[in-house]
């Protein structure tokens, strides 16, 4: 066989070089092409032990992801347990039965009517989660049917079309060398998991089915995004090279974990981490962060049967505060909408949910729910007994459109403000722009707020029409997109006309190359997931301002995003 070369995208830094193992997917949950009669007993007797085992099955992973890399990564499967455990998925299933399916079929039906309405959500952590519903359907179905996927006996490279977050999260990790993946994004749950499992990993890699039969030698590099197929004794050196080096430079990064962010002209940069429930608090602390530039607080609401009080709120609120004294702390108001819809919220079906009523718009239509939010923020920041080593408040606003609802929230702030006898000038308010729209009016919603932060995710999911979790157009958006480049540029120069400072909170910011394009357009703060903080906090020392804007301008002359990328990456060699 020939060494051929295929190109991906980077999702797990790290260096591998073994055999392929070509795992083939999962059962799918599709209807059986019998059209016997069933006995709907036999079939709900089915159903409730294939819930009962996938649930054990999930808690068990959970359980050993928390031991292994923390209790973030783990929440991810707890979630899958309770997805599994949700009386009204149970109730939807048993009610295909009665009406003549098998466990099976009632297993798609009903996962899969849910599933539609949360993948019509615009927000990342509603949409991951209707991915997810998937990966538990299949999780049923394989129990139901007792199928059993091969898993790798000897160390190895997996390869696949794409992997779902168990199947990543189950991997022998003393076997698994690296994994590439055919579809994909970096910001999928299975690259999230990779990255904490330290396990190297390509997305996007097309045709590595094909061209890597069961066997054959591959040669990963997670950082690059390269897959070397049958490489000779040169290559393997060469690749030896490359994981030394990889080596060395973790021992590196151990090194800069105290230090601050910035260029090497000394031009500070915030390094801040995405705080998705208490179990990154750490973790952010141990990777060096600068505070939190998105503190999601949905945590305390989705799986609430009742609405959260001010003081369960407060709690949170300022156990996060208190991780990061004297830092600056962005605590996102609640972001979900009808398509994920709470017990306690009661709002009419939509027929686009990701379109309708969701984020600042469920808040201003729900406004005693937002009042509360911002009176246990306030609190929360301005504790009874007077001063104490706490965070930096900062409020902002997602899924902004427009600068009336700028202005309705920031009245109903100012309102809650004077009601606790809370000065607001030294609490810091902005807004998401994740809509093209708030992307567009960035110099008018400048005048109105201290900061912008630009969240990739869903910005670029509106830009491209193309949802990041659906592998078969994930790969479409590009950051790195020269006009995507320009439009954050125009962000970031309309917000200095008006003296606010931008961020970046989506997944982009933790891929080192394009924090170091976003610092070269102007953002100033950066916040990502916790363990991206010491690579990126090392791209940006090792360049200066200038260095990096000639990137920038080799970037915006490039046709596309491939070669705007590859020009970046040629300019700071």
């Amino acid at each position: 066989m020939t060494a051929a070369l295929l190109h991906g995208r980077g999702a797990s830094p790290g260096v591998a070089v073994a055999p392929a193992f070509v795992m083939a997917p999962r059962p799918r949950p599709e209807a059986r092409s019998d059209a016997a009669p069933v006995d709907p007993a036999h079939e709900h007797e089915r159903l409730d032990r294939a819930l009962a085992q996938a649930i054990g099955q999930l808690e068990a992973v959970a359980d050993r992801l928390s031991d292994a890399v923390g209790a973030e990564e783990a929440a991810i499967f707890t979630a899958h347990a309770a997805f599994a455990a949700d009386p009204e998925l149970a109730g939807m299933a048993h009610g295909s039965i009665d009406a003549g399916a098998t466990a099976e079929d009632a297993v798609r039906d009903a996962f899969g009517a849910f599933r539609n309405l949360l993948s019509a959500s615009a927000d990342e952590y509603l949409a991951a989660r209707a991915a997810d519903l998937d990966d538990v359907a299949e999780r049923v179905v394989g129990v139901l049917t007792g199928a059993t996927r091969p898993v790798p006996t000897e160390r190895c490279i997996v390869v696949a079309h794409d992997l779902a977050p168990s199947d990543t999260a189950e991997l022998p990790r003393d076997l698994v060398a690296g994994v590439v993946c055919e579809a994909g994004s970096p910001t999928s749950h299975a690259a999230i998991l990779a990255r904490s499992l330290g396990i190297p990993a390509v997305v996007g890699a097309r045709d590595v089915i094909t061209r890597a039969p069961a066997g054959v030698v591959l040669a990963v590099d997670g950082r690059s995004g390269e897959v070397l197929v049958d490489p000779d004794e040169v290559d393997r050196d060469r690749y030896a090279k490359f994981a030394a080096a990889e080596a060395e430079r973790r021992e590196r990064l151990e090194a800069l974990r105290d230090l601050p962010g910035q260029t090497a002209d000394g031009v500070h940069v915030e390094l801040a981490a995405n705080v998705n429930d208490p179990g990154a608090l750490d973790r952010a602390l141990g990777a060096g962060a600068q505070g939190s530039g998105l503190v999601r607080t949905e945590f305390l609401f989705l799986d609430a049967t009742d609405a959260p009080t001010v003081d369960d709120q407060v709690a949170y609120y300022r156990r996060v505060l208190d991780a990061f004294p004297g830092e600056r702390v962005v605590f996102r108001t609640l972001d979900i909408g009808a398509d994920k819809p709470v017990p306690f919220i009661t709002r009419p079906p939509e027929e686009n949910p990701a379109l309708g009523v969701r984020g600042l718009r469920l808040g201003l239509a729900e406004p005693r729910l937002l009042r509360d939010q911002l009176r246990a923020l306030l609190r929360a920041a301005s504790p009874a007994g007077g001063p104490t080593a706490t965070g930096r408040l900062a409020i902002m606003f997602p899924m902004v459109a427009t600068t009336a609802e700028v202005d309705e929230a920031r009245a109903i702030l100012d309102e809650v403000a004077g009601e606790e006898g809370v000065d607001v000038a030294g609490v810091e308010v902005g807004v998401m722009v994740e809509v093209p729209a708030a992307a567009l009016a960035a110099d008018r919603l400048a005048r109105r707020v201290d900061f912008l932060s630009i969240g990739t995710n869903d910005l670029l999911q509106y830009l491209f029409a193309a949802d990041r979790l659906n592998p078969d157009v994930a790969g479409i958006p590009d950051v790195f997109d020269p006009d995507v480049l320009r439009l954050i540029g125009s962000v970031c120069r309309a917000a200095a006309a008006h003296g606010a400072w931008v961020g970046v909170c989506g997944e982009a910011a933790a891929e080192p190359r394009a924090a170091a394009a976003f610092v070269a357009l102007g953002v100033t703060e950066l916040s990502m997931t916790p363990n991206a903080v010491p690579d990126v906090k090392d791209k940006l020392r090792r360049h200066t301002g200038d260095e990096l804007r000639a990137a920038a301008d080799a970037a915006l002359a490039a046709p596309d995003g491939t070669a705007a990328r590859a020009a970046f990456k040629e300019a700071l060699r």
